[in-house]
């Protein structure tokens, strides 16, 4: 048997985060959640924007800021300072990665982009998440997950098909581009331990979505028309949709013959799997108009209860369709550990979602609270050789923020 290894997967590594809201703090939280030590560098004063976004848990912690942020650490600094310029090259001179998600070329414009730093730290990986890329006629534009989702083509395909398309629930655009860069931040590191070297990760909420979209591409390129609004349906499968029941929504995802003969059955329509307008997939597509209808009649006149019975003993993927509420009390969930609960020094208890990858050999057992404003700005500076006089001094200029109730360290 295995021994258990106490420390994390990525303990040992040192990150910059350099980022705002979802997409570069989202990256940041998963190599914080699994062991880096990730130093959030906000602007003194005020912070991470997403500090201010309501609701709040007690009227102190923004649910957004908290959502994305826990397990690192706070350092308050003025950018707009030499002195501060100056703790960043030397945070970056010892750092393994550095994660931003600001506007292409703003770093550039501090001296603190990866033409520089990587002069002073070969070794170092920087990522950057951008709206559009590092190139290209449109890298210089702003973008967020909703422009993104209109401009990537997400939205156009979310909806039905007789109303205006839709925004996706969850930030896809965002945490699509934070996972598209921790997977490359994972790349250069195995990368860097053949070469020695760092080097730069691009990517982009653009080529995010673009990724997540293959098949709608592919199936774009086979059939030579793009793919449309359908609801709650996949582009090619029948039933593979959410339909009302009589007392809720519900979902069946049939994709194989073997399924959708478990449908039948489980409707008592064992003859439409010799139906030539249903008795394969391609005859369902054709028909899949009628064929719904049809389907959205018979399930109205059951309790979601009765069709969870009998889609389970026929093999057939169902679910209700839950809300969040209910996800959080789930059994399954719970099982997980997909719900956390940490204690921040002035909210108190914030609930959140759990770390999703596990491992047999490590554990995720402890999780910090995210920071409060400058939390740590003394403990980096001491760490990079401040002494306790020059550690006051730069929070008397104002380059560095400080919580009130903190004292220089000895």
């Amino acid at each position: 048997m295995a021994q258990t290894d106490s420390s994390k997967p990525l303990e040992g590594l040192k990150v910059i985060e350099v980022a705002l809201a979802m997409a570069g703090p989202y990256c940041g939280l998963m190599l914080a959640d699994y062991g880096a030590e990730v130093i959030k560098v906000e602007r003194a004063g005020h912070g991470d924007e997403s500090r201010h976004w309501p609701p709040y848990f007690n009227d102190k912690v923004s649910h957004y800021f908290a959502a994305v942020n826990r397990n690192k650490k706070s350092l308050a600094i003025d950018l707009k300072s030499p002195d501060g310029i100056e703790v960043m090259r030397k945070l970056a001179a010892e750092a393994d990665i550095l994660l931003d998600n600001f506007r292409i070329g703003v770093l550039d414009r501090l001296g603190l982009g990866y033409d520089e730093l990587s002069k002073i730290n070969p070794r170092l990986i920087y990522c950057s998440i951008s709206g559009f890329g590092a190139t290209g006629p449109r890298k210089d534009e702003r973008a967020n997950d909703a422009i993104m989702q209109a401009y990537s083509g997400g939205m156009n395909l979310t909806g039905y098909p007789d109303q205006p398309p839709a925004k996706m629930g969850i930030s896809v655009a965002d945490i699509g581009a934070g996972m598209f860069g921790t997977i490359g931040i994972m790349m250069a590191l195995e990368a860097r331990h053949r070469t020695g070297k760092g080097q730069r990760v691009d990517t982009s909420l653009l080529e995010g979505q673009m990724a997540m979209m293959a098949n709608h591409y592919t199936s774009y390129f086979s059939r030579g028309t793009p793919p449309t609004r359908k609801g709650s349906s996949g582009q090619g499968m029948v039933p593979y949709q959410a339909f009302m029941a009589k007392d809720d929504w519900m979902a069946v995802a049939s994709f194989t013959e073997v399924m959708w003969a478990g449908v039948c059955r489980a409707i008592e329509k064992p003859e439409w799997t010799d139906d030539e307008r249903y008795c394969n997939a391609s005859k369902r597509f054709e028909n899949r108009d009628e064929l719904i209808d049809k389907l959205s009649d018979i399930f109205a006149q059951k309790n979601v209860a009765h069709w969870e019975e009998r889609m389970y003993a026929e093999g057939v993927p169902f679910t209700r369709v839950n809300s969040i509420d209910r996800v959080a009390e789930e059994e399954q969930a719970l099982a997980r550990n997909m719900i956390r609960t940490v204690t921040h020094p002035e909210a108190g208890e914030l609930k959140m979602a759990g770390l999703p990858i596990k491992f047999s050999d490590t554990s995720d057992d402890s999780i910090a609270a995210p920071p409060l404003l400058g939390e740590h700005s003394l403990e980096v500076l001491a760490s990079l050789g401040y002494d306790q006089a020059a550690q006051e001094k730069l929070v008397t200029d104002d380059v560095i923020g400080i919580p009130k109730t903190t004292k220089a360290a000895e």
